[in-house]
């Protein structure tokens, strides 16, 4: 299975390309929530005001705000997070955590690129 996947990439590297900046992430996000769903982490619905992350997960007592990009190349995927997004995912981690006393908050930022490596994951920070 893992060799028909790494097969398929070019091709699907080629097809991305064409496709629109929107399209492309609407994918990355289905694609970092199947690999978070493999994991044992379940979507959890949160009010939009509460948290703007792409993906508000829950596994136990652990919640995980992530936040994924999709990048050509992973010096890119890197500076994707601007020090701008990374305050604004902090008070959101914040203001989820005060929702949520009993769990322990946790931040990600999911990097998905078109070659090997294809999933990188970066933990923030504890909220």
């Amino acid at each position: 299975m893992l060799r028909v996947m790494m097969q398929s990439l070019p091709l699907l590297s080629r097809l991305a390309k064409r496709l629109p900046v929107h399209v492309r992430g609407a994918l990355a996000e289905k694609a970092a929530l199947v690999s978070y769903l493999i994991r044992g982490f379940t979507p959890l619905t949160v009010s939009q005001h509460l948290a703007q992350t792409d993906l508000t997960l829950r596994r136990g007592n652990l919640i995980l705000l992530v936040e994924v990009k999709y990048r050509t190349t992973r010096e890119r995927g890197h500076l994707a997070l601007t020090p701008a997004q990374k305050a604004r995912l902090n008070r959101q981690a914040r203001s989820v955590a005060a929702r949520y006393p009993a769990c322990t908050v946790r931040l990600e930022v999911c990097l998905l690129f078109p070659h090997w490596p294809f999933q990188q994951r970066i933990p923030l920070q504890d909220a």
